[in-house]
C-alpha cells in the first residue's frame, strides 16, 4: 500500500475508511492506496489523492514503511508512508470515496483514533520530528503483498553467541545470579514449587537446553538428577562451572555446544530434556527439537518455557497496545546493563499453535501448557516486573511434551 502524508501547521489529514470499504474498513488511517500491478507505489499514491481527495501531487518523499494487519481478515500489508506536497487543489473531499470523515490533527490528537498502533506509533513519530526520513526506502511497484513476502527492512542477524559472551558477567550480576537460591524458576517468579512440570527427577538424567549461567543444570542436581547443561557461550559455561563448584555440586556437568547438534550424546540417553528461555534465540527450532527428541528415551519428557507468544508483541505503557503483529517471527533488540556493557540480539518468535504443531512433528506428545499468572506470585530482589502489565497477560508460556 502507499499512504499519503498531507502536513498543514503542525497537522497531518487523517482519513475514516467507511465500514463497507476493506481493508481496514471503519479506521482512521492516512489515505492509503491499494498498489496495482501496473503501477508504481508513488503512481498509487497520485490516483487516490486525484480520486479521493481532487488534488495534483508534487514530487513525494519516501518516509517509512510500516506493517499493518487488517484485524478483519487478518491480512497483512507492508505500507510505504510519502510526504505528499499538494500542487494543484484545494483539497475537496469525495463523499462517494473510499471515506465517510476526514480531519487535520496534531501528533496528541492520534491516541483519540481508532487506528492501527504500528500505522499511529511511528506517525507521531514523524510528526514530532518533521526532519525524519528512514534511511532505508523499501517502496515497490506492483501489488500490496503479505509480511511473508516481502523483504525485511533488516540486516544480517546479530550474533546471539557473541552477544551472551558480551553480557555474560553484567547479566548475572544484574539480572540473575544466585537471587533465587536453588529453585528451578521456569519464569522470573514462577519455580517449579509453583507450576510442578517435572514431578520426581530423582534418579533420572535431565539435558538443560541452553543452561546459561548452570542454575537449571544445579537446581536439578539438587533435586536428584544427574545433570548435563549445554550452551554455546563459553563465557557462560565458565560462570555456570564457577556457580556449580562453589555449591559443591557432583551430579551436574557443563559441554559447550549448538542445540541443533547434540551428536555428543547417546540416542535414548535421557530422561528429561528442559529449555527455559533459550529456544527463543535458536533460529532453527525444528532441527533442536528433532535432536531432543532423539537423545530422549520413549516416554521421556521435553519442558520448555519460552516468552509467552503475545506478550513479546505488547510494547510501552498503559494503554497497552499491540507494537508488531502476532505472527512476526523474529524481532532484533539491544540488552543494556547499568555498567555500560550491552549486545544485539535476535529473538524468534512462534505462536502457541506453532509451538504445538513444531512439538508434534517432532514426535512429542503435549501433555499440558501453562500460562501463569506472575503477578500473584512473590518477587525476588532486583524483580523489575510490571504487576499491571502481568495482570493482564501472561509473561511465560511452559510446554511439557513426551517423546512417542
Amino acid at each position: 500500500m502507499s499512504a499519503a502524508l498531507f502536513e498543514k501547521d503542525a497537522h497531518v489529514l487523517a482519513a475514516h475508511r467507511k465500514s463497507e470499504r476493506p481493508p481496514f474498513a471503519g479506521q482512521w488511517l492516512l489515505p492509503m492506496a491499494l498498489v496495482r500491478e501496473d503501477e508504481a507505489a508513488e503512481d498509487a499514491l497520485r490516483r487516490h489523492a486525484r480520486d479521493q481527495f481532487g488534488v495534483t501531487l508534487g514530487a513525494e518523499q519516501f518516509v517509512e514503511t510500516v506493517y499493518l494487519q487488517d484485524p478483519d481478515d487478518r491480512r497483512q500489508y507492508v505500507t510505504n508512508i510519502f510526504r505528499a506536497p499538494i500542487e494543484g487543489g484545494p483539497l475537496r473531499f469525495n463523499a462517494g470515496g473510499d471515506y465517510d470523515d476526514a480531519r487535520w490533527v496534531t501528533a496528541a490528537d492520534l491516541d483519540q483514533l481508532w487506528m492501527p498502533p504500528a500505522l499511529r506509533d511511528p506517525l507521531a513519530r514523524i510528526m514530532t520530528d518533521p526532519d525524519y526520513v528512514s534511511e532505508i526506502d523499501w517502496s515497490q511497484p506492483g501489488e500490496a503483498r503479505p509480511l511473508g513476502e516481502h523483504p525485511a527492512p533488516e540486516g544480517p542477524p546479530p550474533d546471539n553467541r557473541a552477544g551472551w559472551d558480551t553480557i555474560s558477567a553484567a547479566y548475572q550480576e544484574h539480572r540473575y545470579g544466585d537471587r533465587y537460591g536453588e529453585r528451578l524458576m521456569w519464569s522470573w517468579r514462577a519455580s517449579e514449587d509453583d507450576l510442578y512440570v517435572l514431578g520426581a527427577v530423582r534418579g533420572k538424567r535431565a539435558l538443560v537446553l541452553g543452561c546459561g549461567g548452570g542454575q537449571d543444570v544445579v537446581a536439578l542436581a539438587r533435586l536428584g538428577a544427574t545433570a548435563v547443561g549445554i550452551d554455546q557461550s563459553p563465557a557462560q559455561l565458565a560462570y555456570a562451572r564457577r556457580y556449580a563448584g562453589n555449591r559443591r555440586v557432583d551430579n551436574a556437568s557443563f559441554v559447550e555446544g549448538d542445540l541443533t547438534d547434540l551428536s555428543r550424546f547417546d540416542d535414548a540417553s535421557f530422561d528429561f530434556a528442559i529449555s527455559i528461555h533459550a529456544l527463543d534465540y535458536v533460529a532453527d527450532v525444528e532441527r533442536a527439537l528433532a535432536e531432543a527428541a532423539r537423545v530422549l528415551k520413549p516416554g521421556g519428557v521435553l519442558a520448555v518455557a519460552v516468552k509467552h507468544p503475545f506478550d513479546v508483541h505488547i510494547d510501552g505503557g498503559p494503554p497497552y497496545s499491540m507494537s508488531t503483529p502476532y505472527w512476526s517471527d523474529h524481532s532484533d533488540w539491544t540488552w543494556e546493563f547499568p555498567d555500560g556493557v550491552s549486545a544485539r540480539f535476535r529473538a524468534y518468535y512462534r505462536t502457541v499453535s506453532r509451538w504445538v504443531d513444531l512439538l508434534v512433528s517432532a514426535g512429542f506428545d503435549l501433555e499440558r501448557m501453562w500460562e501463569p499468572k506472575e503477578d500473584t506470585l512473590p518477587a525476588a530482589a532486583g524483580d523489575t516486573l510490571d504487576n499491571a502489565w502481568m495482570a493482564l497477560l501472561p509473561y511465560t508460556l511452559v510446554l511439557k511434551a513426551r517423546k512417542r
